[in-house]
């Protein structure tokens, strides 16, 4: 593990009061909000969810512990700040005592929102930073129902701004769950791209919080678990979604979660954000594509862990970095193609005129370039995005 990298700092490692995880562990959501005080609970959803019922059942344990429910079904894939607001406004109409999200990622962003909203009354582009949340919300209790975005157990919230073509988030303490319920049944129903594009989205936290500034001994832990959980599931899940591998990618985004939640993302995320909006390509996709040039870049910077990389990907050590390192992007990009994952920007319809103004893009997008173990310059910015054409 190689402690004395770390000797010389102080770690900080947050998570939810409660984590549940195991098969119909969406039963205990009624009585989950019941020890928290929840007599009334705004419900936060979408609606191709509503038709597929994980929230009805989620509502029902509810109402069976007598508490009284609103469903908000207005959370929209890669929320908007117009979207945000909404949810701000449903949780604001009424004198609402908790939050319950089930969903993806943005629902459970949107639910976190929610939380806040109630107590802190401004509009939310006040809030979009880091550390601006000023009071803490109402408790929540957050179900995700993919496997990938770990936001059952994060602090952050990303917004998309349409008009900047960017994202942000709201990133606080007071973002994070009291508690996070993690059924890998409520998994079982996704079709194989939106299996692919979440599980690579797990991947890409579990590599980013190794190559964050911020890693540290737990974090590393937590993601080279993740790490090995993903290659050895994702296919499965992929090909077949048998049960066993919706269990392993449901444990594995979880632990992903849990370690980048903290240790944060670095240059994956930020180019995967120099192109989602703009051309309407999901978080996911975005970042699985991202990843393996974003590790190419930083190999060199996180030399002594590409062996405890490899030995989670399950690869023969190399002795030599660039070796090891090569074997590993190359063992990310074969999981791409059993994925069926596009692998290029112009598989996504961006073309090679557009390498200038993504790199310029790149670099201006501090809060994650700053979380890099290699400093980046313009040239550098370029000539990654160049190579991902």
């Amino acid at each position: 593990m190689h402690l004395d990298k770390f000797i010389a700092k102080v770690h900080n490692f947050q998570l939810p009061k409660k984590i549940i995880f195991g098969l119909n562990s969406h039963r205990k959501v009624g009585s989950e909000v019941k020890s928290l005080g929840g007599k009334k609970v705004l419900l936060v959803t979408d609606q191709n969810l509503m038709k597929m019922g994980m929230p009805r059942k989620v509502e029902k344990s509810m109402i069976r512990r007598g508490i009284d429910v609103d469903v908000f079904t207005g959370v929209e894939a890669e929320p908007q700040l117009e979207i945000a607001e909404a949810v701000a406004d449903a949780a604001r109409r009424n004198e609402y005592n908790a939050v319950v999200g089930v969903g993806g990622g943005s629902v459970l962003d949107m639910a976190k929102v929610a939380a806040i909203a109630t107590t802190n009354p401004r509009p939310l582009e006040h809030y979009i930073g880091v550390g601006l949340v000023e009071k803490p919300g109402i408790p929540k209790v957050l179900v995700p129902t993919t496997s990938g975005t770990g936001s059952e157990v994060t602090n952050i919230a990303v917004v998309t701004v349409i008009q900047d073509e960017a994202k942000t988030a709201i990133v606080s303490p007071y973002m994070l769950g009291d508690v996070a319920i993690v059924d890998p049944s409520f998994a079982y129903s996704m079709p194989p791209r939106l299996t692919a594009s979440t599980g690579l989205d797990a991947l890409s936290h579990a590599f980013e919080a190794i190559m964050s500034v911020n890693a540290n001994p737990i974090t590393d832990s937590l993601a080279l678990q993740a790490i090995r959980l993903i290659f050895t599931y994702l296919p499965r899940a992929f090909s077949t979604g048998d049960a066993e591998s919706r269990y392993g990618m449901s444990l594995g985004s979880l632990v992903a979660g849990m370690a980048f939640g903290n240790a944060g993302v670095c240059l994956g995320h930020a180019i995967a954000y120099t192109f989602s909006v703009s051309y309407k390509v999901t978080h996911g996709v975005s970042c699985g594509l991202a990843l393996p040039h974003a590790f190419k870049f930083n190999a060199s910077a996180i030399d002594w862990r590409l062996p405890l990389i490899a030995e989670a990907m399950g690869l023969v050590e190399s002795l030599k970095t660039e070796e090891l390192a090569l074997n590993i992007s190359d063992a990310i990009f074969r999981l791409m193609d059993q994925v069926q994952a596009p692998k290029r920007l112009r598989d996504l319809g961006i073309p090679r005129e557009e390498t200038q103004r993504l790199a310029d893009k790149l670099l201006g997008i501090r809060r994650l370039i700053q979380k890099n173990p290699k400093p980046l310059t313009r040239e550098d910015a370029f000539e990654i995005i160049d190579g991902m054409g």
